[in-house]
């Protein structure tokens, strides 16, 4: 059966480890560019493409195509894109209906993040719906379920204690970072990048009373700017090799799908520092570390997976909050649902006013011929009242009839019977 398709394809910190993460990730020209192939696409009429450090979700609403060809599209369109192999198909998971809304929503509040409750997710799905927007591939169904998404996401932060302690990957990785070190403060400590991701670690740091902060990017400006804001020292990065050698934490979060850091360099890095333990946390999707610096003496790497620990934690304490969350979030779904079924009955409603009209248009013309003496105003005021009130009662019996849309072949079959024509009144 053809029909409308709201779905979701994706993977995340459940489904993937990083090395298959980093295989599907995105960067933001390549999410423009994906887009806007799809949305050429004569079915699809709208898509948005969420990728972050811990997942990848493509988002669409489909039309005139059956479900299963739907996702067998946007399988293969990413498949091709991103060039990948089968081996990734078991990491993939697909949602659709209400399914695919409530993941959303969830998604948005922090439930389904790698760190329950975490705020820096909602920016990010803000950020993913605003370059389709930009690019026009949203659509009208996809705009309102993601603005839908965010007012969900600001009802459960409200209303729950959902993201209260560790609310971020930045800051689970910080007390990840404490575990190594119970005097954190007294290290210094060096951040490569200063995107979002950065400047919450460098928050994170400050609140644990760390004061020998260095920032390393790629565009000193942008190193300067954070650094300003949180009276930390921003580095040229030519000089990363150098302040390896000075610092004892090294917090890395870039966008780089190349790795920065790898065993030579840090070969060389430990001789500079006499073999004295390094702790590096990289919280990048490709990752900006290669594995096998990990097996470096005095050398301890962790990624964005390593901080189940504190995560486990974190779930433990807001068992209560989630259900709570779960609860707002599955009456918000139902509306949206509501709502985009009754969109289904769109056409017919407009097909039965504009049938009514005509054929009150075309009767009145024929009255009027036969009686020129009569008050043309009032008897077409009032045939268009009768027509208003018709067709209005009809549409109320047909969205009870159809449940506002939901029961297809209903549906079906009141279309059929109000194929109505002028001249059929004939």
């Amino acid at each position: 059966m053809m029909e409308e398709i709201i779905g979701v394809i994706g993977l995340n910190y459940k489904s993937a480890p990083v090395e298959v993460r980093g295989k599907v990730s995105f960067t933001e020209e390549q999410i423009r560019q994906l887009i806007q192939y799809l949305h050429r696409t004569k079915s699809v009429a709208g898509v948005v493409v969420l990728s972050t450090c811990n997942r990848v979700e493509v988002y669409f609403h489909i039309q005139n195509i059956s479900v299963q060809q739907g996702f067998e599209l946007m399988f293969q369109q990413l498949f091709a894109f991103k060039q990948l192999d089968d081996s990734v198909k078991k990491h993939l998971y697909r949602y659709e209906g209400i399914g695919a809304v409530k993941h959303l929503f969830e998604v948005a509040a922090g439930l389904d993040s790698i760190v329950l409750g975490e705020d820096q997710i909602i920016g990010q799905v803000k950020n993913a719906f605003m370059i389709s927007e930009i690019e026009h591939c949203a659509g009208n169904v996809l705009t309102r379920l993601f603005n839908r998404s965010f007012n969900a996401g600001k009802k459960v932060r409200t209303e729950t204690k959902i993201n209260e302690g560790s609310a971020s990957i930045s800051s689970a990785a910080v007390t990840l970072a404490k575990q190594q070190y119970n005097d954190i403060e007294k290290h210094s400590i060096l951040l490569i990048g200063a995107g979002q991701t950065g400047r919450l670690s460098v928050l994170s740091l400050i609140e644990k009373g760390c004061e020998n902060l260095y920032i390393i990017n790629r565009t000193l400006a942008k190193a300067e700017e954070v650094a300003n804001e949180f009276n930390a020292t921003a580095v040229p990065f030519s000089q990363i090799k150098e302040y390896l050698v000075k610092c004892d934490i090294v917090m890395v979060a870039t966008a780089s799908v190349m790795p920065l850091i790898d065993e030579a360099m840090i070969g060389e890095v430990m001789q500079g520092r006499n073999f004295r333990p390094l702790t590096i946390l990289d919280l990048s999707i490709p990752r900006n570390v290669t594995k096998g610096v990990g097996v470096i003496d005095n050398i301890n790497l962790f990624d964005v997976d390593d901080t189940e620990v504190v995560i486990h934690e974190t779930f433990q304490k807001r068992k209560d909050e989630i259900i709570k969350a779960e609860e707002i979030i599955s009456i918000l779904a139902d509306e949206y649902i509501e709502w985009l079924t009754s969109l289904s009955l769109s056409p017919t409603i407009r097909q039965i006013k504009e049938n009514f009209r005509k054929i009150h248009d075309m009767e009145f013309r024929s009255y009027q011929k036969n009686n020129s003496d009569i008050d043309i105003a009032g008897m077409q005021e009032y045939g268009a009242h009768i027509s208003d009130k018709f067709s209005g009662l009809i549409i109320k019996k047909l969205k009870k009839l159809t449940d506002n849309g939901k029961k297809t072949d209903h549906l079906k079959l009141v279309n059929e019977l109000f194929e109505l024509s002028a001249e059929d009144g004939k």
